[in-house]
């Protein structure tokens, strides 16, 4: 259940931040092609690194780092 509230957390925070891009576009419409042109560009560039980022933090159940295949189910082994 935690996990379908993180998501709908995650889906209400895009929502409400599409909203807001949205809205800071109009404005910088009103300056002109060009500063719109390179809005968008930053938005797009912003938005192509948070989805690289939202990617490469999703891990498989049960692995807690990214730097080994082991998981929280493996025996512990102590020396």
């Amino acid at each position: 259940m935690t996990q379908q509230v993180s998501r709908r957390l995650a889906g209400l925070f895009a929502t409400a931040l599409l909203g807001v891009l949205a809205v800071v576009g109009l404005a910088v419409s009103s300056l002109g092609v060009v500063p719109l042109i390179a809005y968008a560009a930053a938005v797009l560039g912003l938005l192509a690194a948070l989805v690289r980022r939202a990617r490469a933090l999703q891990r498989p159940a049960g692995q807690t780092c990214s730097c080994c295949t082991s998981t929280v189910f493996d025996p512990v082994e102590v020396r």
